[in-house]
């Protein structure tokens, strides 16, 4: 009941502005913050009859200037140049933007969105600068199921520390870390990376040459949009039946038939160059782990037939990792 209150309070706020402004900045009370803050903004080339991409944008901490008017401030350029809805959630009085009270706010601004706007449910994107980094990895794979990708700037995260019991929900989904090459790589970037390969993530990364820890880099708009592109490239929604778009990712397989019915077989086949061991999992489409197999590939033509016996209805992704890391992507639907 309470989700239903805040949602009749967003629209009657929003609809004031919305065929004025495209730039949307207000509060509404949620749990014990009665002026809770969130800044939005709408493309110009926004259409209410086309399914729209959004992008949660976490903001830094630094209560000093970062806030939620100015985190859509900073992004305002990369939104419009890339046809976005930008939604900013606040951090509140302490900048913190993953405290439990903030997490929930931001579940509810994202599903009071989708009740706005004509909102593509499967292109809903995740990106965040330093805290807000690390946040993107916390509550993105904590929701994995909402997010198409992401995209970690700077992230101030601690090895692997804050994503220990969440990782494995990056399997099968797009990740592109953006990270300066003076920000402390060696606990900010490297061992997150290595454990996204590990997991099945589709893992691509820019580490700036002579960059700490800012926002502002050289031509940081259009490394934003070449990363977002990216992860939008690959989002597992883009999936056609029998067509793999990640043939350009190291590991190359297909499956067929790619539609089955419980209890009947699907053929993996791998054409390889040389004898090696593979990883394979399959995930529903929240992104949770059905199963876990190992093969070791012969040189040549591989071909392993598969029942996923005991599965609901549904589409699932199927995820082949090998020993260096390397991690291939398809697709099945279960009828």
């Amino acid at each position: 009941m309470k989700s239903k209150i805040i949602l009749i309070g967003i629209l009657l706020f929003t609809s004031t502005f919305l065929q004025a402004q495209i730039r949307i900045d207000g509060t509404f009370p949620f749990q014990t913050d009665t002026a809770k803050q969130y800044s939005l903004f709408i493309p110009s080339g926004y259409n209410a009859s086309i399914p729209h991409r959004v992008m949660l944008a976490l903001h830094p901490l630094n209560i000093s200037v970062w806030n939620s008017i100015s985190w859509c401030d900073t992004l305002r350029d990369f939104a419009e140049s890339n046809n976005l809805i930008l939604v900013c959630p606040d951090g509140g009085v302490d900048g913190m933007i993953d405290d439990p009270i903030d997490t929930a706010f931001t579940s509810a601004l994202l599903d009071s969105v989708q009740a706005w706007y004509n909102i593509d449910l499967q292109k809903i994107y995740v990106m965040g600068f330093s805290w807000g980094g690390k946040t993107t990895y916390t509550y993105g794979l904590s929701h994995a199921w909402r997010f198409g990708g992401f995209i970690p700037i700077g992230a101030a995260v601690n090895g692997t520390t804050e994503v220990t019991g969440i990782i494995q929900n990056a399997a099968g989904k797009p990740f592109y870390l953006v990270h300066g090459e003076s920000d402390s790589p060696g606990t900010r970037f490297y061992p997150v990376r290595t454990a996204l390969i590990n997991n099945g993530a589709i893992e691509k990364d820019t580490l700036m040459p002579g960059i700490a820890h800012t926002i502002n880099f050289p031509n940081r708009n259009q490394i934003l949009s070449a990363a977002y592109q990216w992860i939008d490239s690959v989002n597992c929604a883009n999936l056609s039946i029998g067509i793999n778009p990640y043939s350009k990712t190291p590991v190359v397989f297909s499956i067929f038939p790619s539609v089955i019915k419980d209890g009947v077989y699907f053929t993996l086949e791998i054409n390889i160059s040389e004898q090696a061991s593979y990883q394979f999992k399959i995930f529903d489409a929240s992104s949770k782990l059905m199963e876990t197999k190992s093969f070791s590939f012969q040189k040549g033509l591989n071909q392993v037939k598969y029942i996923p016996a005991g599965f609901k209805t549904g589409t699932y992704f199927v995820v082949l990792k090998n020993e260096k890391g390397l991690t291939g992507i398809e697709k099945i639907i279960i009828e």
